[in-house]
């Protein structure tokens, strides 16, 4: 949670060329809308409570949190991280192309 500020000013930064999705693994999707509320996320949240199983999860391969995703324009991943900490580069890369 401590990289949702700057994943709040990246997505508005960088919001034509790119798009952060989060994926939740959580069971409680109440929570998970609790806390979107709470920190203020303006960035789609995908989830349905089955965790680690759900489809999505087993479709990108979620190991763990955070297991960051930036997607292109067209929604491809563009690069895979599992911190915030150089999404920014990438961006900077995505936005080049």
């Amino acid at each position: 949670m401590e990289e949702v500020p700057l994943l709040a000013r990246l997505q508005e930064k960088y919001s034509r060329t790119a798009t952060i999705v989060g994926i939740s693994i959580d069971t409680d999707m109440d929570l998970v809308d609790r806390t979107v509320t709470d920190k203020k996320m303006t960035w789609p949240i995908l989830g349905d409570e089955r965790g680690f199983d759900a489809p999505i999860p087993t479709a990108y391969h979620v190991q763990g949190t955070p297991d960051i995703f930036v997607l292109d324009a067209e929604g491809r991943i563009f690069k895979y991280m599992t911190t915030a900490k150089d999404i920014e580069a990438a961006l900077q890369a995505l936005a080049q192309r």
